[in-house]
């Protein structure tokens, strides 16, 4: 509420709009793609340098080679080991007297870093993704509609999203997931609240 607040105050208007999605607990990267072709991706690294995990991203399977439109575009997304696959995998490794993973999210980071790409194919990871960068260059006006764009050019978002228009709004979504995480795919650590009209983050600051 206070944050809600603040927003108003600062942007000096009375109704804002706020996107709340589910929080992926996985690996961030950015996949950048020329002419719609997959060309590279990056973990997110420190911020500014990311690592280059391009041979190990082509090889999931939920990530195309290529898109529906022939754009440039840089997208982020989560890399998530699905539960499923995670189990799978701890159940083989202690087959074979391997150390287990602690949780999915480091079973996927620890994937990705695999000097072997034919091993991040077996683990069958996934990819959703949730922002594009410079949505700008797209007509793209709010985070809404670059979560629909993502969809649209063929790329998988979560879904897990709604257009909320008020506090009492952002608890009741907030409320409803708390129990319905635990019936997905994959696991979630938190929720993020966006405000969804782009033309107000120069004015908030990102």
């Amino acid at each position: 509420a206070d944050f809600d607040a603040r927003v108003k105050k600062t942007a000096e208007i009375e109704k804002v709009d706020y996107i709340v999605e589910l929080k992926l607990d996985g690996l961030s990267i950015s996949v950048f793609y020329e002419e719609g072709k997959f060309i590279k991706a990056v973990t997110r690294g420190d911020g500014k340098v990311g690592e280059d995990v391009t041979e190990n991203i082509a090889e999931i399977k939920s990530i195309p080679k290529y898109l529906k439109n022939k754009i440039n575009i840089e997208v982020r997304g989560e890399v998530v080991m699905p539960i499923s696959s995670f189990e799978e995998l701890n159940k083989r490794r202690e087959e074979n007297g391997e150390e287990l993973f602690a949780n999915p999210r480091n079973a996927a980071s620890g994937t990705i870093r695999q000097l072997d790409s034919k091993i991040v194919a077996e683990r069958e990871l996934d990819c959703y993704f949730y922002y594009i960068a410079d949505g700008g260059n797209y007509g793209i006006k709010s985070h809404y509609e670059a979560l629909k764009f993502i969809s649209d050019i063929g790329l998988k978002s979560a879904g897990n999203y709604t257009l909320c228009s008020s506090v009492d709004e952002i608890e009741i979504t907030i409320k409803k997931w708390e129990e319905a995480r635990h019936n997905l795919p994959y696991e979630t650590d938190g929720m993020v609240i966006k405000v969804n009209e782009y033309r107000l983050y120069d004015i908030l600051g990102t």
